[in-house]
């Protein structure tokens, strides 16, 4: 399959490409796409890994866009560099999930089981999310349609202005799809990431995790995040698929009601 991986990232997070990769190729070593690294002017030196040199940073939008120019493939699964999988990935089931989304002919589909999901029957494992959804756009790790993205960026923008306004105002204004996991799929899904880095801060589990692999000494100098952006993270998550899993019980409910009549 020729849809390459962009791993988005930029020179000042050097110290993070080793670790990255370590967890990504022992927990994904059948990759079956080519994996390309986006940075400034520095390369990753792996002979898996291609640089792909957008030059002097200028903003996040902006380096985006410049990267995207680079490649020629209509499609792409965009990843950033402090979101490794955690746990071996299931090749098998994420490739049949991106086939079924590029036959649907979705602009993007998010990769990982986070926030909003698609409350689509039992049985579907991707849905579509609604116009008007919190976070319908997320910058984590995702299949796009390169149209598609190009669309949602503007040029002066950050990761969490593209999520705000790129996600909820621009992505509302055009017809393509936006796709998700399945809610019934996230205790099963074919890829699990972990986020090492909130705000230039280590996360917890992150540290624990690159601890595991002997590979926290690369990221020893970076500020760790207080309990208190540990614990509210957490109970975020966990409280964001409460709700959704609310939602679904009671369309399941509301379904099965309307069959009865």
């Amino acid at each position: 399959m020729n849809i390459p991986i962009l791993v988005v990232s930029c020179d000042a997070y050097k110290d993070v490409w080793h670790p990255f990769f370590h967890c990504f190729f022992k927990n994904w070593s059948d990759c079956p796409f080519p994996i390309y690294l986006v940075s400034n002017t520095l390369k990753y030196s792996n002979p898996r890994v291609s640089p792909l040199l957008i030059g002097p940073d200028i903003d996040y939008s902006s380096n985006l866009i410049k990267a995207l120019t680079q490649i020629p493939q209509e499609w792409l699964i965009f990843w950033i560099d402090d979101r490794p999988p955690a746990i071996p990935v299931d090749t098998v089931r994420l490739v049949k999930l991106i086939q079924l989304a590029q036959t649907k002919e979705v602009g993007y589909l998010k990769l990982i089981p986070c926030n909003p999901p698609a409350l689509v029957d039992e049985g579907e494992e991707i849905g579509e999310v609604p116009k008007g959804s919190r976070y319908r756009v997320s910058m984590t790790i995702a299949l796009w349609k390169k149209s598609t993205l190009l669309t949602i960026l503007k040029p002066g923008e950050t990761a969490w202005d593209i999520e705000k306004r790129g996600g909820v105002q621009r992505a509302n204004e055009i017809d393509d799809k936006f796709y998700a996991l399945a809610l019934s799929i996230f205790s099963n899904p074919p890829l699990i990431d972990i986020h090492l880095i909130s705000k230039g801060q280590f996360m917890w589990r992150g540290m624990s995790l690159l601890k595991r692999e002997k590979v926290f000494h690369y990221l020893e100098n970076r500020p760790t995040a207080t309990l208190w952006r540990n614990i509210y993270l957490e109970l975020y998550e966990i409280l964001w698929k409460l709700y959704y899993y609310i939602l679904w019980l009671l369309k399941k409910w509301t379904i099965k009601s309307k069959k009865s009549v």
